[in-house]
C-alpha cells in the first residue's frame, strides 16, 4: 500500500486530506511543517509528499531543498499546494513534480495523487 506524507500546518486541511486518501487505500503520515516532515520521511520513506508551501518552522521551499540533498529521499515526488499563483512559488523553489492551487477540489487531489504514484511505480 503506497505511503503519502501530507505536510500541512492547517489541522483541518491535513486531517481532511488524510481521511480522504486513507479511504482511497493509501497509508498516510501527517506533519505540520517541513522539519517534522523530514523526521517522518526519515523514519519511513514515503511514495509521495504532498506539501503546503507556506508553513512555520520550515516552509515548502526549504523542505524541497532539504529533500533534494538526501540520498534516500531525493527521488520522492513532491506536490506543492498553495493559494499563491504557481509563478510565485516557482520563483522560490523548483524540484517539485506538481503544483496544486488552493482551494482545491478533492477529486482533483485524488486523481493527482493516483497519477503521481502510478507514474512512480
Amino acid at each position: 500500500m503506497p505511503l503519502v506524507l501530507i505536510v500541512e500546518d492547517e489541522f483541518g486541511i491535513a486531517n481532511f486530506l488524510k481521511d480522504v486518501l486513507e479511504d482511497e487505500g493509501y497509508r498516510v503520515l501527517v506533519a505540520s511543517n517541513g522539519r517534522q516532515a523530514l523526521e517522518r520521511a526519515g523514519e519511513e520513506r514515503p511514495d509521495l509528499i504532498l506539501t503546503d508551501f507556506m508553513m512555520p518552522t520550515m516552509d515548502g521551499a526549504a523542505l524541497i531543498k532539504a529533500l533534494a540533498t538526501d540520498a534516500v529521499l531525493k527521488d520522492v515526488p513532491i506536490a506543492v499546494m498553495s493559494s499563491l499563483p504557481e509563478a510565485a512559488v516557482a520563483e522560490r523553489c523548483s524540484g517539485y513534480a506538481l503544483f496544486i492551487r488552493k482551494p482545491f477540489k478533492i477529486f482533483d487531489i485524488i486523481d493527482l495523487v493516483a497519477g503521481l504514484i502510478d507514474k512512480k511505480m
